[in-house]
């Protein structure tokens, strides 16, 4: 598996630095590689990933009363009509979460193949690899960016139900609607430092989640933290990847004008990405809804990193900045974060 990661990157670095410019071309070689994306996240064998096991024994042994309705409804299927291989699950998550991402590069960016390089070094891994209900869910965020800016309601309820179907987290796109077009950068400015002030005061908002379902994994998630479980307990708001995260987020707040003479979105994305940064702070205390949230809104990543190509002059010079920046995010979560084995 990691040997095709590998070729991937050096692939997707490659059409990356010089594109092909006719847009059948680029339609082509852009849906080529999301289908060698789909099946090799289909066809991975159990226990290669991080959450692969955790899928097969939900699939085939345990209660999943508590998972969303798509993850039960697709189970059933699978068991009464196609022998109950979880190869099929896997096949429609990974096409659900790789297809949704792609059509929104297409509609968010013109620098297709520097946001396919960035997907695949973070988010792919992270979320078609291992949280694959999150990957479904973070894939219809993207698509409701456009019908967010464009003032569509109906597609934008659609797509977000479709989201909170395939995981619950994604019940915070909602308040995503209410964002303007309008930005006031001097309170983008601020969030970093607001956040970390209410991380340093102890303050816990997750307890006024109103929401009966939500509360149950909250308390789920409480007992864990309780009883020291690793994932729910481990948390550092001062990692350096962290750190990187904010350092870009300022830059591109620097060039903000810039930029958005470039992509009618970015200020939409910028706004998004920085909610991100200031959850992971400020639900610190249930470091499992901050992972989660955090997750969910720097999808817009896959984006916004290769903006930074508006930002820095030579535009080669710029390529290879946002390369560099995917290599650091894949060696981070291949060999750091061993989200897959060898």
């Amino acid at each position: 598996m990691i040997y095709f990661l590998i070729i991937f990157f050096i692939l997707f670095s490659l059409i990356a630095f010089t594109p092909p410019k006719d847009i059948c071309q680029k339609n082509i070689i852009l849906f080529g590689f999301g289908v060698l994306l789909i099946f090799t996240a289909a066809l991975r064998e159990i226990g290669v990933d991080r959450d692969s096991v955790l899928y097969e024994e939900m699939f085939f042994n345990y209660d999943i009363s508590m998972v969303e309705p798509s993850f039960q409804l697709l189970s059933e299927f699978i068991q009464a009509h196609l022998d109950s291989n979880i190869t099929y699950l896997f096949f429609l998550y990974a096409f659900l979460g790789v297809l949704t991402k792609l059509f929104a590069i297409r509609q968010l960016t013109k620098l297709w193949f520097l946001s396919l390089l960035i997907y695949l070094s973070n988010f792919y891994i992270i979320q078609e690899l291992t949280t694959i209900r999150a990957g479904v869910a973070s894939g219809f965020l993207m698509l409701c960016l456009k019908p967010i800016y464009d003032r569509d309601w109906k597609r934008f309820l659609f797509f977000a139900g479709i989201a909170v179907f395939f995981h619950y987290s994604a019940l915070v796109i909602l308040p995503l609607w209410f964002l303007g077009k309008k930005t006031h950068k001097q309170w983008l400015l601020l969030s970093i430092p607001l956040g970390y002030l209410i991380y340093f005061s102890r303050i816990n908002l997750v307890g006024v989640i109103p929401i009966p379902g939500v509360q149950e994994k909250l308390e789920m998630y409480r007992q864990l933290q309780e009883l020291g479980d690793e994932k729910a307990t481990a948390i550092n708001v001062f990692n350096l990847l962290f750190f990187a995260r904010i350092v870009i987020f300022y830059f591109l707040l620097w060039k903000y004008d810039l930029i958005a003479s470039n992509n009618k979105y970015f200020p939409l994305l910028i706004k998004i990405y920085c909610l991100g940064l200031v959850v992971f702070l400020i639900f610190s205390t249930m470091p499992v809804v901050a992972f989660r949230i955090n997750e969910l809104f720097s999808v817009t990543e896959i984006v916004l990193i290769p903006l930074l190509f508006y930002g820095f002059t030579p535009r080669v010079f710029s390529k290879f900045i946002i390369e560099f920046i995917g290599l650091c995010f894949f060696f981070i979560v291949l060999f750091y974060n061993k989200l897959i084995a060898f």
